[in-house]
């Protein structure tokens, strides 16, 4: 890469990652630990993506809070791996607890499950034997879907709703509502009715099936920027790579043919052009797509197939997330540092203790729905009432803010499977990163961090295979 417009490169360890969310990030640190050199070009003001800290927009509370809500499983090996290798120790950022799960509505009485220390998939099972708020028979359905789902290896013959697997499985009413339910929107953003079973089962089996400590909840004690953005940034630039924000890329395009199987990339920004033989499109799926589109018809003689024959286009659905923070006196905790809410608007609520903002509660509310365009005073007054079903005796708001990312996530539906692309495509030297690729996840950081490590992957395997291995 150089910033002179008349100068071109044929280095094959220089990179241009275009995106720098958690999935650019995690390609340009790993390309950057095997001697890359990368340049990530971010069209916001600070990389992150939606994962990434911003100020409270008020002038009452003077402070700094999540674009969106996150925690993590333990079962995001990946992310963890990611963050060792930076510098990041888990004693330091991360709070680990044994999975618990505590659900409040106005209606029912408290529903709690809690998983003990016993070698996976038997701590999930005692966990559902005496889980509490449910008859006997409700658990014994559940123990009955989980010990079948281990015996056919979270594996479905078709893909089928989350809704109709839990029906076929006899889940009733209160339980779907109660705990699938919840569970379904916190891991996939996606309304049950829509939502994949068989994503949803590769999420439950990474979880529950392997080792106990995978179903471990992880809490970030700092926001998100500090925890993995700065110390990520420091990173990549210590590793000679740059990081340019407020750098939108405008156009990509074929800028010359050396030689056989190479392809030479011309990145237009608005400051600069930059060139390359390999270039990795870390963007949402509805941006990449534009890109993929916009340079398709020049590339048509030689590469016919730009991705996969059944992925003509990046097309996706998306889903929004809803973020509610409620500032509170200091004096004011959840029972625990995260519970959940059913029949509610309201899903989850996390205390933002965690992250030294004693009386802070941070409540998310996945999928669509009503309150996306209800007026932000009235969705805080109506989240600021469901709270009160969990907690006594709660007093005035003293400050309240209101994010939503309409296109916060794709859509993660029945058979999505078959329309997510790989990484590489036909064309030499362009790769695809996001959550949105074949990854066997939803939409999530672990997602995110899968597809940008195996996009690198690729490109290092490309110019020195056996050289790399996860």
């Amino acid at each position: 890469m150089h910033k002179n417009k008349n100068k071109t490169t044929s280095n094959l360890d220089e990179v241009i990652v275009v995106g720098g969310g958690w999935s650019g990030l995690a390609c340009a640190i790993t390309l950057s630990h095997h001697g890359y050199k990368v340049t990530i070009l971010e069209s916001a003001r600070q990389i992150g993506g939606r994962a990434r800290a911003v100020n409270f927009k008020s002038f009452i509370s003077q402070q700094t809070i999540d674009n969106g809500q996150h925690i993590m499983l333990g079962a995001y090996h990946s992310t963890l791996e990611l963050f060792k290798l930076i510098g990041i120790h888990e004693d330091d950022f991360l709070e680990r607890q044994s999975l618990e799960l505590n659900l409040y509505s106005k209606e029912n009485p408290l529903i709690q499950l809690k998983s003990p220390q016993l070698p996976a998939p038997l701590h999930l099972i005692s966990a559902f034997i005496n889980i509490s708020g449910l008859s006997y028979y409700d658990r014994y359905k559940i123990i009955k879907m989980s010990l079948i789902l281990n015996i056919t290896g979270y594996k479905l013959k078709h893909d089928v709703s989350v809704r109709q697997l839990l029906s076929k499985h006899s889940q009733s009413e209160k339980v779907i509502s109660a705990l699938w339910e919840p569970l379904c929107l916190a891991t996939m953003n996606t309304p049950i009715k829509n939502a994949s079973g068989q994503v949803f089962l590769n999420v439950l089996k990474d979880s529950f099936s392997k080792k106990n400590s995978d179903s471990d909840l992880l809490f970030f004690r700092h926001n998100l920027s500090e925890i993995f953005c700065n110390p990520a940034s420091t990173y990549i630039t210590k590793h000679n790579g740059r990081i340019n924000c407020e750098e939108k890329v405008l156009q990509i395009e074929v800028f010359s043919e050396s030689k056989e199987n190479t392809v030479e990339f011309n990145i237009k920004t608005r400051k600069q052009s930059y060139k390359s033989q390999n270039i990795v499109i870390a963007t949402p799926a509805h941006i990449c797509n534009k890109f993929i589109q916009s340079f398709k018809e020049q590339l048509l003689h030689h590469y016919p197939i730009i991705l996969k024959p059944d992925n003509a286009s990046l097309l996706y659905k998306y889903e929004p997330i809803c973020t509610v923070y409620i500032q509170y006196p200091s004096s004011v905790t959840l029972t625990h540092n995260m519970i959940g809410l059913f029949n509610t608007t309201s899903q989850w609520a996390i205390d933002r203790s965690l992250t030294h903002q004693p009386g802070l509660i941070a409540v998310i509310i996945s999928g669509p729905g009503l309150h996306i365009k209800m007026e932000h005073h009235l969705l805080v007054k109506k989240v600021h009432e469901e709270l009160s079903f969990c907690i006594p005796n709660l007093p005035n708001i003293l400050d309240s803010q209101v994010i939503i990312e309409k296109k916060a996530t794709f859509s993660c539906q029945v058979n999505i499977e078959s329309q997510r692309p790989q990484n590489t495509t036909k064309i030499p030297g362009l790769f695809l990163a996001g959550d949105y690729t074949n990854t066997h996840y939803p939409s999530t950081l672990e997602g995110a961090v899968r597809s940008g490590q195996r996009a690198a992957k690729l490109i290092i395997d490309r110019n020195s295979p056996c050289d790399f291995t996860l």
